[in-house]
């Protein structure tokens, strides 16, 4: 491949379902630790009501610090799975079908910009 890589194998529906899901979930993940975060944050009035929250967090990072001293480091994925089984599908079938839609709108070199603009949007981005 000295060519630049101009030799690129064409991915099959199923391929690209899967490879785009699993790049969902793995982004999902990733992010989970921030997502509970200011999940809590947010909450905290109804913790600090109920009793589940003695003080009020004072930011971020005393909420980061307090929930990884009182709760160890798992729990900042708490609700991921449920997300991820959400998130998968959408993502899978938004990438899986992106590029046969984007031939359905059959853009040319020699459309206008508001008319390529238009196609783009209507093809999903």
């Amino acid at each position: 491949m000295g060519d630049g890589g101009a030799y690129m194998k064409e991915l099959s529906f199923v391929e690209n379902f899967g490879l785009s899901g699993a790049a969902a979930v793995i982004s999902k993940t990733a992010a989970a630790p921030i997502e509970r975060v200011k999940l809590l944050v947010q909450n905290q009035g109804e913790m600090l009501k109920t009793g589940r929250l003695e003080t009020p967090y004072s930011g971020v990072m005393d909420c980061t610090v307090r929930t990884f001293r009182t709760e160890g480091l798992l729990p900042f994925w708490r609700g991921n799975l449920a997300n991820c089984i959400r998130y998968f599908p959408t993502q899978a079938l938004n990438f899986a079908f992106k590029d046969k839609i984007k031939i359905m709108f059959n853009s040319q070199k020699t459309d206008s910009y508001p008319v390529k603009f238009a196609k783009n949007i209507g093809s999903g981005g």
